[in-house]
């Protein structure tokens, strides 16, 4: 089993605005409505897969129960603590006559310390149970930025995977109880070693610093451009096919979930890789925060292009 940990999960709502315009009244039309936030969907895509999975982290109010009706639909069962609050609402405008699409995320509910000691033991009592823990997303307030370090080190006392895919000082801090896997983009990439990535020997050598925190294996996420995987003993770049995206979201999710998956079918790099960017181009392929099923990934493979770089 997996666990997918989201401490501020989101509504994700996509509405069609055509002729978006900033300062004036736009009508729209809502396309669709989502149970999200960035564990949630590593949840969906896992469960597309075939992995057992369980979801956890923490909800509130009417919005939360949308999620876990939402991901029980699914057959995805959920435990998540309940806290005071509103779950928040992400809401991405698409204008398909402009080609644009905007987010608008708001920050989510605040949780006070006891709700994060509550999250740790129950983890402590997944964690045994489970073969892989992914914690992934931002922080809501109120919640310490040491919380995923924090969280880590419990999966890892228990025997399980981690995989860390989150931004700012909570990926720095989360670094520091060196997580089995970390999946940062470009931007996070750049700001862990304080320097611009703008070609693939710079991208190297950022992945090979990150390794040098003590990560076993760094993936790279890089949108459009595909992706990177390294570890110590090789690297490896994939490039995914040219394609007019109906949606970004949920694809960094998917590669994420493609790579649990492939940690526990204990795939070669290569083909951890190849996998895992077929499920970032086939997730951003379709609308919504929605995620692409084993079908439509397998005819996204033969359109991986593989190198390897060490």
């Amino acid at each position: 089993m997996v666990v997918t940990l989201t401490l501020n999960p989101a509504v994700d709502k996509t509405m069609l605005v055509r002729h978006l315009t900033v300062g004036g009244t736009n009508r729209a039309e809502v396309e669709r409505i989502d149970p999200g936030g960035k564990g949630v969907n590593v949840a969906k895509a896992l469960k597309q897969l075939g992995c057992p999975v369980l979801a956890t982290g923490f909800l509130a109010g009417n919005n939360g129960r949308l999620i876990t009706e939402g991901l029980a639909a699914r057959g995805i069962p959920a435990d998540f603590i309940q806290v005071p609050g509103e779950t928040r609402v992400n809401l991405k405008i698409k204008d398909p006559v402009g080609g644009t699409e905007t987010e608008i995320n708001e920050p989510g509910f605040h949780v006070e310390e006891e709700y994060v000691r509550e999250l740790e033991q129950k983890l402590e009592g997944y964690a045994g149970r489970g073969e892989a823990v992914v914690l992934s997303g931002s922080l809501p307030p109120g919640v310490p930025t040491d919380v995923y370090a924090r969280l880590i080190r419990i999966a890892k006392h228990g025997g399980a995977k981690t995989i860390l895919d989150t931004n700012g000082s909570a990926l720095r801090s989360g670094l520091a109880a060196r997580p089995d896997l970390l999946k940062p983009n470009r931007v996070e990439i750049e700001e862990l070693v304080g320097a611009k990535v703008e070609n693939d020997p710079e991208l190297v050598e950022a992945a090979r610093q990150v390794l040098g925190m003590g990560i076993a294996r760094v993936v790279v996420s890089l949108g459009a451009e595909g992706a990177l995987a390294a570890s110590a003993r090789e690297v490896w770049r994939a490039r995914c096919p040219s394609l007019r995206a109906p949606s970004s979201v949920g694809a960094g999710d998917a590669m994420v979930a493609a790579l649990v998956y492939a940690l526990l079918k204990n795939l070669p790099e290569e083909e951890s890789l190849r996998l895992a960017t077929a499920a970032g181009s086939a997730t951003a392929s379709m609308s919504g925060s929605s995620v692409a099923d084993f079908k439509l990934i397998q005819e996204f493979l033969p359109r991986i292009q593989m190198k390897k770089l060490a």
